[in-house]
């Protein structure tokens, strides 16, 4: 764990330009989980204000998933780029040894919510994790090399400004063989020229350009396939040096067979869920066009 830092700052010494703007709507920090799952994403609620509340279990278990499958073990560092509420911390923290786990966050309240109600004071005290609550992705403000780095829908909002900050930080704050996978959006096209941060709208940024854009600043990064609950796609990046580190999936070995067999069957299940409604609907333009034309087998079909 990093020793304290001047630059690390505590819940009572965060800057206003450090805490994002709070939602002018009701504040629903106080309701249960199961009302929480009611609200809309955005909603004041640690669930909700960091996406759709009822996607709040699956988000986690699939980021926890691909760091696994990345090679994430108990004996590494990883840093938690927008940890939010904890949704995916609330997994990592019990995995990691003590002391393995760093979150930023803007907004402390989210991680506060999270410790009391998903992560507990005991676990806290036992595992550790450390927080520091800025908004300039101070990726470095720690004083350590992380081994694994993720932006779970952080890269999703911001500005290209905000992405080299970014990038730039990660590439001195990832270990020299060290991983850092974050998703992205992509509409197929354009690329996001405002200035500021966008939510809870998303940023688009193709793949080719965010390749490109990391290639800049020394990183080499892949495409994969895996998703999350919000149809992003995934880029892992590595040091130039270590550019093998991110090319495995030519190679198609031990875990990383395993990530490719669970990203092909879930193709293959959004596939069937798409053949199913298709198939669906083409039954029922059948026999609409049936009616149409006054077919009665097709009148008398009490199908």
């Amino acid at each position: 764990m990093a020793s304290e830092d001047p630059d690390k700052k505590r819940l009572d010494e965060i800057p206003a330009h450090a805490k994002a703007a709070a939602p002018e709507i009701q504040d629903y920090r106080s309701v249960s989980i199961e009302e929480a799952r009611k609200l809309d994403a955005g909603a004041r609620h640690y669930r909700a204000y960091v996406g759709s509340p009822k996607a709040y279990d699956v988000t986690a278990a699939t980021q926890f998933a691909l760091m696994v499958a990345l090679g994430l073990r108990e004996d590494h560092t990883l840093l938690d780029i927008g940890c939010g509420s904890l949704c995916g911390g609330r997994l990592f923290i019990p995995y990691l040894l003590p002391g393995g786990y760093f979150g930023i966050e803007p907004q402390a309240w989210l991680v506060e919510d999270g410790i009391k109600l998903e992560v507990g004071e005991e676990l806290r005290s036992l595992k550790r994790p450390a927080f520091l609550y800025v908004d300039d992705f101070s990726l470095t403000a720690f004083g350590v090399r992380f081994d694994f780095m993720l932006a779970q829908s952080v890269l999703t909002h911001v500005s290209q400004a905000q992405l080299d900050r970014c990038l730039s930080q990660a590439k001195l704050a990832l270990n020299p063989e060290g991983l850092f996978a974050a998703s992205f959006f992509s509409n197929g096209r354009d690329t996001y020229s405002g200035d500021d941060w966008i939510y809870p709208g998303f940023a688009p940024y193709p793949v080719k350009s965010v390749v490109e854009r990391a290639r800049r600043h020394g990183l080499t990064g892949y495409p994969l396939i895996w998703r999350n609950g919000y149809d992003h796609y995934w880029m892992v990046f590595a040091h130039e040096a270590h550019a093998g580190r991110v090319s495995w999936l030519g190679e198609l070995s031990g875990e990383q067979r395993m990530l490719r067999i669970l990203e092909l069957a879930k193709e293959l299940d959004d596939l069937r869920v798409k053949y199913a409604k298709t198939k669906g609907n083409l039954k029922e333009a059948d026999l609409e066009l049936s009616k149409l034309r006054g077919d009665k087998r097709h009148l008398d079909d009490p199908s």
